[in-house]
């Protein structure tokens, strides 16, 4: 049950940086201010729930060999592929946000089909 909590966590705090995206593109004068601190923070929890979040679907897939493959390989490219994508698209800032969500949420979602799966104890 933790994997999937920590999964659905992970997932809703993506979901809230998009949503704190699309306000912060709506505001202007000073009151924007307040998104700072917000934009900076939720991206590094975010990476630190994906990481989590692969961690415990690791643990609990250690005996199927298959899962446990494809789980590292999700976890490894969701929480250095958006690392590795900032450096590449540096210049386009757009581009990164779309490719790291699509990377970073390798992990929770990989995480959540093997806890549904019928594999998972």
């Amino acid at each position: 049950m933790g994997v999937r909590v920590a999964a659905i966590a992970t997932l809703v705090l993506l979901i809230a940086y998009h949503l704190m995206r699309v306000a912060a593109t709506a505001c202007s004068g000073s009151a924007c201010d307040a998104f700072i601190p917000v934009s900076l923070l939720l991206p590094i929890l975010i990476l630190v729930g994906a990481a989590v979040t692969g961690v415990l679907a690791i643990v609990a897939a250690r005996r199927d060999t298959t899962w446990l493959i494809v789980l590292i390989l999700c976890t490894a490219v969701g929480v250095f592929g958006p690392i590795v994508a900032l450096v590449v698209l540096r210049d386009s800032p757009d581009a990164f946000v779309v490719t790291s969500t699509i990377l970073v949420a390798l992990a929770p979602v990989g995480a959540l089909v093997y806890s549904f799966s019928r594999h998972a104890a």
